[in-house]
């Protein structure tokens, strides 16, 4: 566990996630502080006698960020961080950060840079019209003309990442043809962050790649061959991909066009649905992850992988399945365990 210190402010009691965002980037959350509200207020978010609320906390307990489970327009990001004077991050800033620090190989480092720009845009026209406004924003220790400078400066990097994604895109697609042409049949593994498709990946290729109990821990696609029990590998290339979560903006999703082309392409999606989540939780992420594959076109080809089935009981399983049982419809599924290889290990035929 790190050692900086955060809060959290809301306008709902579901925060867990946003804890464990924090927790990825080993931040420490001292305090949470919830304003039941329908929607955001004008200018800071929450009310001004919560905003004075928080200030004060804030510097008593001398945090270093606070974290908003939300998305924050341009001004009420400044406005909030000028008045409590600690650095701000509202919900898609803090899964950024999370991105960035995850992205190891070239093309998923592109793709969270292009992220970040596309963020980072609509704040600096803010600070922009603040400096036109005579406020001295300290963006980049200068004024008007440097915010003005970074901002072009933003246009074009997201103009030359699009022209290197598609470069590598082209370079991605001509790799798939190829292993059509060898015959490989092509199995995307898909799900909610954190749902075990790392684990399962391992499982079936006999390899060691690396398994966090982060989120967001895969941020790149890694493909490797099936491989039976005897060693022999046959022709299935499993793909892990990256996870999906909740309020992701579209333009952060369309971010990860190329790595969201290689579920499209494939010729099988295994869906990962975490079993051990209760009802509540696994139904809203198996809306979402079902909505994401119809989105890029994948749904046609959905098996469900009721994924660490070694966590729930013979009644829980049954239970937890129909509650799911309208969104997975006819389709086929399976329990499995990564763990246990439950329904996971390779046939020898």
């Amino acid at each position: 566990m790190g050692n900086k210190k955060a809060i959290i402010i809301s306008l709902h009691n579901d925060n867990l996630e946003l804890m464990h965002l924090a927790e990825s980037l080993d931040y420490v959350i001292v305090k949470t502080f919830i304003q039941h509200r329908k929607n955001p207020a004008r200018p800071f978010y929450v009310g001004k006698g919560k905003i004075e609320e928080i200030k004060d906390f804030a510097e008593k307990s001398g945090v270093d960020c606070i974290m908003v489970n939300g998305r924050l327009t341009p001004s009420q990001w400044y406005n909030m961080e000028k008045r409590v004077g600690v650095k701000v991050y509202d919900r898609v800033h803090l899964i950024l950060n999370i991105f960035a620090d995850r992205a190891k190989r070239k093309e998923a480092r592109l793709q969270v840079k292009l992220a970040y720009l596309r963020y980072e845009k609509p704040y600096a026209r803010e600070l922009i019209h603040r400096t036109k406004m005579g406020e001295h924003p300290g963006f980049m220790a200068g004024g008007e003309y440097q915010v003005a400078n970074y901002y072009e400066m933003i246009k074009k990097q997201i103009k030359k990442i699009k022209n290197d994604l598609k470069r590598l895109e082209r370079e991605r697609e001509s790799l798939n043809r190829h292993r059509d042409e060898k015959g490989f049949y092509l199995v995307a593994i898909v799900g909610y962050t954190n749902a075990g498709k790392s684990s399962l990946l391992n499982r079936l290729t006999g390899e060691h790649i690396k398994v966090e109990e982060k989120l967001f821990s895969t941020l790149s696609t890694t493909t490797r061959a099936m491989k039976q029990k005897s060693g022999k590998r046959v022709l299935i290339l499993l793909t892990d991909t990256v996870g999906f979560i909740k309020e992701l903006p579209h333009w952060l999703i369309d971010s990860f066009h190329s790595t969201l082309k290689e579920i499209e392409l494939s010729d099988m999606v295994v869906l990962l649905l975490d079993i051990s989540d209760n009802v509540e939780t696994l139904t809203e992420k198996a809306r979402l992850t079902i909505r994401e594959i119809t989105n890029i076109n994948a749904y046609q080809k959905i098996i469900f992988g009721l994924s660490k089935a070694d966590l729930v009981t013979d009644g829980e399983r049954e239970r937890k399945l129909r509650g799911i049982k309208n969104m997975i419809g006819d389709r086929p599924y399976v329990f499995l365990s990564a763990k246990t290889g439950e329904n996971v290990t390779p046939s020898t035929q």
